[in-house]
């Protein structure tokens, strides 16, 4: 079921609850208030009743008479009796009330003045001392118009029940409709998205609500699904370049070496130049595998190592990886912030991450000078590493850390455009944050914050 119907279905299974329950008091109290109204007339009447048949002796012909007249309007259309103490009828109808039982009668003495219903018919009676004995005066009544009132309540009340369904029904749907018609039309679009193809961002109007907070983060999930996708789709073109650019190579200098025979020497430089081919798909594999595991759930366990001796390691075995670039390390580091080099890490990551991105500022900075710079930032240790090489342009910046992607200005510059990728990752599983500012010809530089 839509949700725009189970709202419909709700709100009016909600009318019809508060509605019905509302009736029945309604009723409930109509009828209690109009039952006590009736009842205080049959009190009245028994009294008259009780003046006219025993009071008589007692009272002057004229005050007789006036109690006669109004006796004898208030009992029209009613039943009256008079038990003695026997449960015998002294006064009033001859034939007796099956509904009259010694049982009532005692209640009747015990309580003075006793009001009850059986079926339709009204009871009232009270127990009335006289000179003559003392006797219970009954009344019995029926109500004919509180029936028929009765009926009609029931009546107006189910018709009223029936026509407001009918109308929170349609209300309720029709505002559904309207409420609901920013859904129905992001779910038009939706439909319509090609997340292959150019990028796509979903129009809604601004409501101000929790939808329009919805749709913005939904447009937030396609921006980083097409992002993701333009990403696979350059790892695929780059990794395919890269990859067959030494295979089209080792099978080409193969098919060359084949065609006739060779004399040692070139059997050799074929050799040689086949080995570095086969070294560079090495490699860019072993690359691959490292990302791969990088990118898995699983985490190696960590543990405190000083950055301090890791980056150490890092500038000798770059010393000797370009020993024609001078690489400085400038210690800003105070005496009192020394504990900040203890970082908790995966030691062989840590070091790989740093070397990918040292490396590059070595090897694109034209055998100029690299230097790194240590010092305190807010109570963190951050790294710089700046260079004055051939820098990185604005368009190339936004892909900087994309497997396989390599700028439009480092062609005949040896790599494979994993190093960053691989570097990125290690940081951000570490916590490390990644600035980099660079300027196409005026060389980069990277700010690490543990």
């Amino acid at each position: 079921m839509k949700i725009q119907h189970k709202l419909t279905l709700n709100s009016s299974l909600v009318f019809g609850l508060v509605f019905t329950i509302s009736s029945v008091l309604i009723y409930l109290n109509f009828i209690g208030s109009a039952e006590r109204i009736f009842f205080d007339e049959l009190a009245r009447t028994a009294s008259l009743t009780a003046m006219f048949y025993l009071e008589e002796d007692e009272l002057s012909s004229s005050e007789y008479r006036g109690i006669e007249k109004k006796f004898l309007t208030a009992t029209a259309n009613q039943e009256i009796r008079l038990y003695d103490k026997t449960g015998k009828i002294h006064y009033g109808e001859a034939d007796p009330d099956s509904n009259i039982t010694l049982k009532i009668l005692k209640t009747i003495r015990a309580k003075s003045h006793y009001s009850f219903k059986i079926g339709n018919s009204f009871y009232y009676a009270i127990y009335y001392r006289d000179n003559q004995g003392s006797f219970s005066v009954i009344i019995k009544a029926n109500n004919p118009t509180l029936e028929i009132q009765e009926k009609e309540l029931v009546k107006i009340l189910l018709i009223a029940l029936l026509l407001g369904m009918i109308v929170i029904i349609t209300l309720s749907y029709t505002l559904s409709r309207i409420a609901y018609s920013p859904i129905r039309n992001i779910i038009d679009q939706v439909k319509t998205i090609d997340m292959t193809g150019q990028k796509h961002k979903l129009s809604y109007p601004e409501t101000h609500d929790e939808l329009e907070d919805l749709f913005k983060e939904f447009n937030t999930i396609l921006e980083k699904v097409y992002q993701n996708i333009q990403i696979q789709k350059n790892f695929i073109s780059h990794a395919s370049h890269e990859l067959k650019s030494p295979l089209a190579s080792i099978v080409g200098n193969l098919e060359v070496l084949l065609q006739k025979d060779r004399q040692i020497l070139e059997y050799k430089n074929v050799s040689a130049s086949v080995l570095n081919d086969a070294g560079r798909l090495e490699n860019i594999l072993q690359n691959l595998l490292v990302l791969s595991g990088l990118e898995q759930d699983k985490k190696e366990p960590m543990q405190p190592e000083r950055i301090d001796e890791i980056l150490w390691e890092v500038l000798d075995q770059l010393a000797s990886d370009y020993s024609s670039t001078r690489i400085n390390l400038n210690w800003q580091l105070k005496e009192e912030d020394s504990q900040l080099l203890e970082f908790n890490c995966v030691k062989t990551q840590i070091y790989m991450a740093l070397y990918n991105l040292t490396e590059n500022a070595a090897k694109f900075s034209d055998s100029k000078p690299v230097d790194l710079i240590l010092r305190s930032d807010d109570n963190r240790l951050s790294l710089t590493i700046r260079d004055q090489g051939i820098g990185i342009s604005d368009s190339d910046l936004n892909h900087i850390f994309e497997p396989f992607y390599r700028g439009n200005n480092v062609a005949g510059i040896k790599g494979n455009g994993l190093g960053m990728a691989i570097g990125h990752k290690i940081l951000s599983n570490h916590g490390i944050s990644v600035l980099i500012n660079s300027k196409k010809g005026e060389g980069t530089e990277i700010l690490l914050v543990f």
